[in-house]
């Protein structure tokens, strides 16, 4: 199952560790699903680690390069303008659909809200944990 962790969920794994955004990740640590990001999600979750949590460059450049290793990193070619309000949250759409993930797992409201977007569903971390969690 492929399937893009937004940023958000990305950042409470590890600023977080023991929560259930640690488990989502895990299951792509551990190759239970298909992580699928891009480098403008990338880029987002650096900046984010490096600027609101002020980590240091070294720990957040670990960070990047081991969540760009466990999955795929896509390179979107179709521009989506689809979140008006958030138009940053449209890079995760653009992932999802070059990815051709099934799920989104977000605590964004923006993209929560879409509900479904092309098919992908968007889930909270504890709906999906609840999902694919025997």
């Amino acid at each position: 199952m492929r399937v893009v962790l937004d940023t958000n969920i990305l950042v409470s794994a590890f600023v977080f560790p023991g929560g259930i955004r640690e488990s989502v990740y895990r299951l792509a640590l551990e190759g239970g699903i298909v992580s699928v990001t891009s480098p403008a999600l990338l880029a987002e979750f650096g900046r984010v680690l490096g600027q609101k949590f002020e980590w240091e460059a070294s720990r957040v450049e670990e960070a990047v390069a081991q969540v760009a290793s466990i999955g795929i990193v896509v390179r979107p070619i179709e521009a989506v303008r689809e979140i008006v309000a958030d138009p940053s949250d449209d890079r995760v759409l653009e992932a999802a659909a070059e990815g051709q993930a099934e799920i989104i797992v977000s605590g964004d409201r923006h993209l929560r809200d879409l509900g479904t977007w092309r098919g992908i569903r968007v889930l909270r971390a504890t709906q999906f944990v609840a999902e694919v969690e025997p």
